[in-house]
């Protein structure tokens, strides 16, 4: 009998020293909502694309419509780069961190969510940090933002305990500590939401002023007021982890990129987070598990949160797509770690 305490006692500090000790999991409790199965099947149907643009462009996190005319997108390498109706891309700004979202302010300004350095502001003489970065500034993780008509910003902090390149710990834990804060100037900010499960992609429609946000591992978009800060779900049960999003003020559709499918297998750890500690440090040990296929993916929904369009294009042995919009009569999409654009035919009419 004493034996077998003994055993027992032993079990129990390699368990326990396993879940809590250095270098474990802050397992969190979460229960995301279950992808819905009808817009799963939306996505049932493969399409092709019509060519891939500048293979050597590593990176384009994101893809933004600039006032004049071109299309802007932010590299790995921390440049900025623009394409010219005649196809051509150029340099035409580098941060030296990593910039992730862009958006022009009404002036033509351009701000940038730069992953490693804050909210910058683009000035003749170089950047202006508006909003820093820990351990001298209040960001974690600047993830994307968009710029109102009256000049405020709305940006997305996507996690409070996990900065960049540190994302899937924060899908392990069920990290739940994104905020979204509204900017008025350097410096100047208030907090319109948080406890939010890695917030990321956002946009907003120019006719209303309502803002829209991807949820990653909620697979949710959401709708807020900036006035009231009101916020409510547009659509949520995606079958993937929604990145970038988009606003067609064409069409009136809010676009959202999803660089993965959902991974149900380690969202049913979600609510034991003991069994999460244990299985991420069996990942410690052993390695991640195998990814699944990441075939380039985006949705499309009107505001009323009703699907219109689906797009999964074949599986080309790369990573996921972050970012799609529409430009110049095609989808356009591109990726985090990806190299180069794919453009895809643009959808038709309403289904």
């Amino acid at each position: 009998m004493r034996f077998v305490i003994i055993i027992a006692a032993i079990l129990a500090a390699i368990l326990g020293l396993a879940a809590w000790g250095p270098g474990s999991l802050n397992a969190m409790h979460f229960e995301p909502p279950l992808p819905d199965p009808a817009l799963a099947a939306r996505f049932e149907t493969e399409t092709a694309p019509l060519r891939q643009e500048r293979e050597d462009l590593h990176g384009a996190e994101d893809l933004e419509p600039g006032p004049d005319g071109r299309l802007y997108t932010s590299l790995a390498d921390g440049r900025i780069m623009a394409r010219g109706p005649s196809g051509d891309w150029e340099m035409v700004a580098e941060t030296g961190g990593r910039p992730l979202g862009l958006a022009f302010g009404p002036d033509g300004t351009l701000f940038v969510a730069d992953a490693r350095l804050g909210l910058l502001r683009q000035t003749e003489g170089g950047w202006q940090t508006w909003l820093a970065p820990a351990p001298d500034g209040p960001l974690v993780f600047p993830d994307d933002l968009t710029v109102l008509e009256d000049g405020r910003i709305v940006m997305t902090d996507a996690s409070l305990r996990h900065g960049y390149g540190d994302h899937m710990a924060s899908f392990f834990e069920g990290d739940q500590t994104g905020r979204v804060l509204l900017v008025t100037g350097s410096g100047a900010y208030e907090e319109l939401a948080t406890g939010l499960g890695f917030i990321n992609g956002v946009d907003h429609d120019p006719e209303t002023g309502l803002v829209y946000l991807n949820e990653t591992w909620t697979g949710r978009i959401w709708q807020l007021d900036p006035d009231t800060a009101e916020m409510s779900v547009l659509i949520e049960g995606l079958p993937g982890y929604p990145d970038n999003l988009e606003f067609d003020r064409e069409s009136g559709l809010v676009w959202a990129a999803m660089p993965s499918p959902r991974a149900m297998d380690l969202e049913a750890l979600h609510p034991r987070p003991f069994v999460k500690r244990l299985a991420w440090r069996w990942i410690q040990l052993a390695g991640p598990p195998p990814l699944p296929a990441r075939p380039p993916m985006a949705i499309a929904v009107d505001t009323d949160g009703r699907p219109a369009f689906a797009l999964r294009g074949p599986d080309d042995g790369a990573d996921g797509i972050t970012t799609a919009l529409v430009w110049h009569g095609e989808l356009w999409t591109a990726g985090l770690a990806r190299d180069g654009i794919t453009v895809f035919p643009a959808p038709g009419d309403s289904e």
